[in-house]
């Protein structure tokens, strides 16, 4: 492992977010969300990986630079803009996984950098 980063926030920021018309989301990610009785709680744990990763990777890296996408079946997965891929191998990774939960009111992402591409 290269290094980790958690992120936890109230599933309310979010929904203040979406009031405001502030959406750091992709299409997909809101395509997602609204295909489920919970979207602001998937959105705020999407918001927290976000977070997360532009913590590991640098904080000129954009929210935008992120996507959160549902793995078929399995684990999220995290899909990298041009620009975080190559800071992501500027940090000796290969790889960054994602883990998500949320609750009623909070919602939290863990993502790991990985140097090995192996599962």
């Amino acid at each position: 492992m290269v290094a980790s980063a958690q992120e936890l926030l109230e599933i309310a920021e979010v929904e203040a977010r979406l009031a405001e018309g502030s959406r750091p989301f992709t299409a997909a990610e809101l395509a997602y969300a609204h295909s489920k009785s919970d979207p602001a709680r998937r959105l705020a744990a999407r918001l927290a990986a976000k977070r997360a990763v532009v913590r590991l990777l640098g904080e000129d890296i954009g929210l935008d630079e992120v996507e959160v996408r549902a793995g078929a079946g399995g684990p999220p997965r995290l899909e990298l803009g041009p620009r975080a891929q190559e800071r992501l191998g500027a940090l000796g990774a290969r790889r960054a996984l994602v883990s998500l939960t949320h609750e009623r009111r909070h919602a939290a992402a863990v993502v790991l950098l990985l140097r090995s591409a192996a599962p």
